[in-house]
């Protein structure tokens, strides 16, 4: 990945830096975690990072490929993904997670449907992100659907990201991975 960028929609595609708009939508991922299986103690610790710290996403979307870097306290993920084309990825205990992204309007629009094996059965994730515009800018918003097969349940999580102006970006704390966001900047 290059350099965050502005973002801000002048050419109305998802390219650039976006932050999460605690503000709206839902924000928290408790229900998305509660339908994974995940324990209680790891759920607050999850919610406690991503309220104390800010969340990036950070976009490249053309025809071919949407790449993005998920940036908080509790995620530092990049992920490549060229469209309509399965991704693979063999996780510990030969388990297999497929992730597969298409787009009706590269740029603007992208469905990526993930399959994982949990710590109890079976995840669908289907995460939608599409751009609405809200006056004067473009908002970028998440609509996280997870099905687990096995306990028969299903949780929809909506989330805005709005525009992340600055030349820098925020003095945050060390992501999951232990990269502190200001020394992002410079790479």
């Amino acid at each position: 990945m290059t350099k965050p960028i502005a973002s801000g929609g002048g050419l109305g595609t998802m390219n650039g830096t976006w932050i999460l708009d605690k503000r709206r939508g839902s924000p928290s991922m408790r229900g998305y975690l509660e339908t994974m299986g995940v324990t209680e103690l790891a759920i607050e610790a999850h919610e406690k990072g991503e309220s104390e710290h800010e969340t990036l996403n950070i976009i490249e979307f053309d025809d071919v490929y949407f790449k993005i870097k998920k940036l908080s306290r509790v995620t530092d993920l990049d992920l490549e993904l060229k469209l309509g084309e399965e991704f693979r990825q063999t996780l510990p205990g030969d388990r297999v997670k497929t992730v597969l992204a298409t787009s009706d309007n590269p740029g603007k629009s992208v469905r990526i449907v993930s399959r994982m094996p949990t710590m109890n059965g079976m995840a669908t994730v289907v995460d939608t992100k599409t751009l609405q515009r809200e006056g004067n800018i473009l908002v970028l918003v998440q609509t996280l659907v997870i099905s687990n097969e096995r306990l028969g349940r299903e949780h929809t999580t909506i989330r805005y990201f709005v525009p992340y102006e600055h030349a820098e970006l925020p003095a945050a704390a060390v992501t999951a991975k232990g990269t502190e966001l200001k020394h992002l900047k410079e790479s």
